[in-house]
């Protein structure tokens, strides 16, 4: 019984990483995106990171999927933050609710502190950062090397503790196996 229950969650968990990818609005980064671009040296992620452009992904997300979101953000700030579960899907969820494209270029291409997170991947499409390039953001990806940004940050979107949730992302790459590279 136990098997099967895993591999119900298994396969719908692959069935949302493949919807996701081709829905609309939506912008995948973090975890989930290294998996993506670099199965064989990524091949587990925890949580998935989001960001959607409308209300409506997240009740797609609730109806198809399962998941109950709650809203960890500061009434009438914004970004609009969510943290949502599935009894269907093993992975939790951290959705952001953004205006616009702009904002989740910003948000996951300007901002990240290190170079290998300046990437997104939404409807079938990679973004990196142009500064930085492809070929480097994958490279580090690749080799699972974290190199600090020098370049000026946008922290327009992120949370006022931006500060501390760098310090745990620097310890979670650490314990993944991840060279920092200051």
């Amino acid at each position: 019984m136990i098997l099967s229950d895993l591999d119900r969650t298994a396969r719908e968990t692959s069935r949302l990483v493949r919807w996701l990818m081709v829905s609309p609005r939506t912008y995948i980064f973090g975890g989930l995106l290294k998996h993506i671009v670099n199965p064989a040296v990524h091949p587990e992620f925890g949580d998935i990171d989001l960001i959607a452009l409308d209300i409506e992904t997240m009740d797609r997300l609730r109806d198809v999927f399962g998941y109950a979101f709650r809203e960890v953000s500061k009434p009438g700030s914004s970004p609009r933050y969510y943290l949502a579960k599935s009894p269907k899907v093993s992975r939790p969820i951290q959705l952001i609710l953004m205006r616009s494209h702009a904002e989740a270029m910003q948000f996951t291409i300007e901002g990240p502190q290190f170079q290998l997170d300046r990437a997104a991947f939404s409807e079938g499409r990679y973004y990196f950062d142009p500064v930085i390039g492809e070929a480097a953001i994958r490279h580090d990806i690749n080799t699972k090397q974290a190199r600090l940004v020098t370049a000026p940050r946008n922290l327009t979107h992120f949370a006022k503790h931006r500060q501390q949730i760098e310090l745990r992302h620097r310890l979670k790459l650490l314990q993944k196996g991840f060279t920092i590279i200051d």
